[in-house]
């Protein structure tokens, strides 16, 4: 392993979050979607800690289809 490959490793281990995925990618997206969409659907079987930038991606995500948050009734009233 070079050292750049050295750098680059713990480069990337830095920019991820507890979800052990890097922020605001499409995994990371998804992952707090579906976290937070079974906190408030009391699916939630053991307490998560969610980040401020977690739910502020996901608030946004909601207008997607693929949204889970998005597709639960009356959450835009």
């Amino acid at each position: 392993m070079t050292n750049l490959q050295r750098r680059l490793h713990k480069l990337e281990a830095h920019l991820t979050d507890p979800s052990g995925l890097v922020p605001h990618s499409r995994k990371w997206l998804v992952y707090w979607d579906t976290q937070i969409h079974d906190y408030m659907t009391n699916e939630q079987a053991e307490p998560v800690r969610f980040s401020v930038e977690a739910v502020r991606a996901v608030m946004k995500f909601t207008t997607d289809p693929a949204s889970l948050v998005g597709s639960i009734a009356g959450i835009d009233e």
